[in-house]
């Protein structure tokens, strides 16, 4: 008889993109992070509070403040510290919350790795311009793969686009909304225009 030889696949890592913010119409004070496989088409959003998504947003919008924010102060302390931010890793998905790990580099070259809350993580990655990453097999349950094809725009993912909820209508940018929403005309799908063009007043 032949041996059973067990095939064990390895997680891997992909690299994410910060695709956007979203403010979430259901819970107050809170918003869509909207991340993006880099090179790919899949898209998921993390939920995140009001004071990490202006610190996001003030990075991506290149605005200084005159004092530093508390992600400002932590860059401030890697750097006095010659220390580096290596990268973040989205490493866990447990009860719809992502946990994620800070790896920082320190003054000898040796890597600290520390456990950190996931808007925190990213808030101070887009700050240093450290790589993003996620676990490959959280990407395959989170993940909504995007499609918008020229002349024929369309969404593909696992569920009919008249079905989308307002998570899935948030992953997606002006751009391709509005291109969503001229096929929609175009097709009489006047129902499905309406909520585009509700999603888009939102954007």
């Amino acid at each position: 008889m032949h041996p059973i030889i067990e095939v064990i696949k390895m997680d891997t890592e992909l690299r994410l993109e910060v695709v956007g913010l979203v403010y979430n119409q259901s819970v107050v004070n809170t918003f869509g992070l909207v991340l993006g496989e880099a090179g790919g088409k899949r898209r998921f959003s993390v939920m995140i509070g009001e004071s990490e998504a202006q610190s996001i947003a003030l990075k991506i919008n290149n605005k200084i403040l005159a004092r530093p924010l508390t992600h400002d102060l932590i860059k401030n302390i890697l750097v006095t510290l010659n220390a580096k931010l290596k990268r973040i890793l989205i490493y866990e998905l447990v009860n719809e919350v992502f946990y994620s790990e800070l790896y920082i580099e320190d003054e000898q070259g040796k890597i600290c790795v520390v456990d950190a809350r996931t808007s925190d993580a990213i808030a101070l990655a887009v700050r240093t311009e450290s790589p993003i990453y996620i676990k490959s097999s959280i990407m395959d349950k989170v993940g909504i793969e995007i499609i918008i094809e020229e002349g024929a725009p369309k969404v593909s993912t696992k569920k009919n686009i008249e079905d989308f909820t307002d998570a899935d209508w948030n992953l997606l940018s002006k751009a391709e909304l509005n291109k969503l929403l001229d096929n929609a005309v175009k097709e009489e799908k006047y129902e499905l225009a309406v909520k585009i063009r509700d999603v888009l007043k939102e954007k």
